[in-house]
């Protein structure tokens, strides 16, 4: 079992934040993998009107080339001859690595989703003023001063940088006698 300490656990605080949106971006991405892997060796049968007049609107015009060969490729020709390979598309994404991404997904999402509700629990249980000092000093990186004012502004009582430091100082001892539970 690991035995947290207070750097530690000030760092599960200022990485919080960062954590969750972390979280948010990679459930994001596994969407997207598994929209590709659903769609990956699918095919797609264009209508044949569709695939000729796309080619037709693709090529040159006669008096638009600009060769120094000579060679002028027609586009009727063309079109005539090779519409029946551009009627199918096969959409060639490689599913193994689509899966291997979302199984790597997978695994940092829950590594993520552990610290995220670690931290939840430890704040959850402490007092409200310990709860706002930690949470502004640590997740808001705030400087002493600030977390002075915004507490007199939450709570309408003054309170010294120093006081603010015993409620931070109480709330560790709370939050790691909960992370270094014996069992």
């Amino acid at each position: 079992m690991i035995e947290y300490i207070k750097e530690d656990v000030e760092v599960m605080l200022r990485n919080h934040k960062k954590n969750e949106a972390k979280l948010t971006e990679i459930e994001l991405k596994m969407e997207e993998y598994q929209e590709s892997l659903n769609y990956a060796g699918t095919v797609y049968q264009s209508k044949k009107e569709d695939v000729i007049e796309n080619m037709q609107l693709g090529g040159n015009g006669y008096n638009d080339v600009h060769s120094i060969s000579n060679k002028i490729s027609d586009t009727v020709f063309n079109t005539a001859v090779n519409y029946h390979k551009e009627e199918n598309h096969i959409n060639k994404a490689n599913r193994e690595e689509l899966e291997r991404k979302i199984a790597k997904c997978e695994i940092e999402k829950i590594q993520l989703n552990k610290i995220i509700v670690r931290v939840k629990n430890i704040l959850e249980q402490l007092s409200e003023e310990e709860r706002f000092v930690v949470e502004t000093y640590y997740m808001k990186k705030a400087k002493w001063d600030f977390v002075e004012r915004a507490y007199f502004d939450e709570f309408e009582v003054h309170k010294t940088v120093k006081q603010l430091q015993t409620y931070r100082d109480s709330a560790f001892k709370s939050m790691l006698e909960v992370l270094n539970v014996a069992i």
